[in-house]
């Protein structure tokens, strides 16, 4: 149960968790994924190219499809990692908790 925990979790984060865009060069190479970000993103590419404000900035993952193709590229050893932290991170949590018990 707690590797599917742990895979769900690590899948969602690049949709909720936003990234802190502190230039233009990390706008073209915006990272995502919590823990270890495994999915990179160019937003001015994909969609947020018509930003014009200042930096720092948090942006999401642009999924515009209707007006750009999103460009992604998702690095599968990153990922792979973040669900192991996650999952060692659970495992402790719940031996601990059963310890107590």
């Amino acid at each position: 149960m707690l590797p599917i925990i742990s895979i769900f979790i690590v899948s969602v984060t690049p949709f909720l968790i936003p990234v802190n865009v502190e230039n233009y060069q990390e706008f073209q190479n915006a990272k995502f994924g919590f823990p270890i970000p495994f999915v990179r993103q160019n937003l001015y590419e994909s969609g947020a190219g018509s930003y014009e404000g200042g930096f720092p900035h948090w942006f999401g993952l642009q999924m515009d499809v209707l007006d750009h193709d999103p460009e992604f590229k998702f690095i599968s050893t990153n990922y792979l990692y973040s669900i192991i932290v996650f999952y060692f991170c659970f495992l402790v949590c719940y031996l601990l908790f059963r310890k107590r018990r």
